[in-house]
């Protein structure tokens, strides 16, 4: 009896235990591809990723000493983006609330006011209409975070 329970016990566990292990690993593996994929798109420019950091399906990557940051938003590969951070004056965290619920997040991005006639830029953290379950408010720290790190190599 004793072992048959033990015998059912590991069963069970290995039932539950294995899809997690491989849902760990499958998404850590993808996220290694992503960021190797980075790295290589930064050594094809010339540059040197020093900050790296994977939000949903948002790729950032700071180069500190070139004042730039690579990004994608699509899942695709060879889908990244160099803005220049030289051509920039500012920097803006912009979050839209709803309009019925005022602390409820909508839409949350980082914006770069041109210094010329350049168009703006924009990376999105979070869209309500997207796919992205994080909360909202996770999204708003990383953004806040990434805007730390970006002002001072705007004003210098």
């Amino acid at each position: 009896m004793d072992t048959i329970s033990l015998i059912l016990g590991l069963v069970l566990l290995a039932l539950f235990a294995i899809p997690i292990i491989y849902l760990i690993l499958k998404s850590n593996a993808q996220t290694s591809k992503v960021k190797q994929q980075a790295y290589d798109f930064a050594t094809q420019n010339k540059l040197k990723i020093d900050e790296f950091e994977q939000v949903g399906t948002t790729i950032i990557a700071l180069d500190v000493s070139n004042k730039k940051i690579i990004f994608s938003n699509a899942e695709g590969e060879d889908q990244f983006e160099i803005i220049d951070l030289t051509q920039y004056a500012t920097i803006q965290l912009q979050h839209d609330l709803q309009a019925r619920n005022s602390e409820k997040i909508q839409f949350l991005a980082l914006n770069f006011a041109a210094k010329q006639m350049q168009s703006a830029k924009s990376i999105c953290f979070y869209d309500e209409a997207g796919s992205d379950i994080t909360a909202p408010e996770i999204r708003l720290q990383q953004a806040r975070k990434w805007e730390t790190k970006i002002t001072p190599l705007i004003a210098a």
